[in-house]
């Protein structure tokens, strides 16, 4: 049976590993902060402790209840909470990494919460170099991908189409989506399209060769999103 005292202090624990992890996530501007780690951490902590609690307080004839069947359902529940996280950019999609965090702080919850006081502390620092130190370094060996939508509203008989994808593929610049619709009534075709790519003043170039695009009558460039 666990005492008030060792509660306190894995709650205790629970709580600063939360924080650590949160901080960093505050500082990169991501959705699950502060408050969602050490939230998470100090639930996921709590559901071990019952676990182990219940197990020795309700024994089962012939032997000790299962202390492994809260946290079990921790580990498939907090799935839900990784989902929210994941945000679709056209065929791409982000939050990868978030998700992956949360199930991460679920599981370093579950080890304070069992007394794994050196793993769950491993695995947050582990975890917090891996979020902030290789981040950047990330960034700097591999640049990140920019998502970039424009809509071509195009006068005077369909354009030629093979015309506007070159203006992609001589930039070496790949085209995510690309579809048109023509409006017979005026003469008007419009054209969706999303590239990506990962040097930045590429785009500028882009926007300044559709800018000259023959029979253009208005164009939109979307906002660009990196991952």
């Amino acid at each position: 049976m666990i005492s008030e005292m060792d509660i306190a202090i894995r709650l205790g624990v629970a709580f600063l590993l939360g924080a650590i992890i949160g901080v960093e996530r505050e500082l990169d501007n991501q959705p699950a902060g502060l408050r969602t780690n050490i939230i998470l951490v100090m639930g996921s902590a709590l559901a071990m402790i019952l676990s182990v609690s219940l197990a020795h307080v309700y024994q089962p004839v012939g032997g000790m209840g299962d202390p492994a069947r809260l946290a079990a359902q921790v580990i498939s529940g907090i799935g839900f909470l990784g989902a929210g996280a994941i945000l679709h950019a056209g065929v791409n999609i982000r939050g990868l990494t978030t998700a992956a965090t949360i199930w991460t702080m679920a599981v370093v919850g579950l080890a304070v919460g069992a007394g794994f006081f050196s793993a769950a502390l491993i695995v947050t620092i582990v975890l917090f170099i891996v979020l902030s130190v290789l981040n950047k370094l990330e960034n700097k060996l591999f640049h990140p991908k920019t998502i970039a939508p424009i809509t071509m509203w195009i006068k005077d008989g369909p354009p030629d189409l093979a015309e506007v994808r070159k203006i992609f593929e001589q930039k070496h610049v790949h085209l995510i989506t690309f579809s048109h619709e023509h409006d017979f009534t005026d003469d008007e075709t419009k054209i969706n399209l999303e590239y990506s790519c990962k040097r930045t003043e590429l785009i500028d170039k882009i926007q300044k060769e559709i800018y000259a695009f023959p029979g253009l009558r208005k164009v939109h460039f979307g906002k660009t999103i990196q991952i």
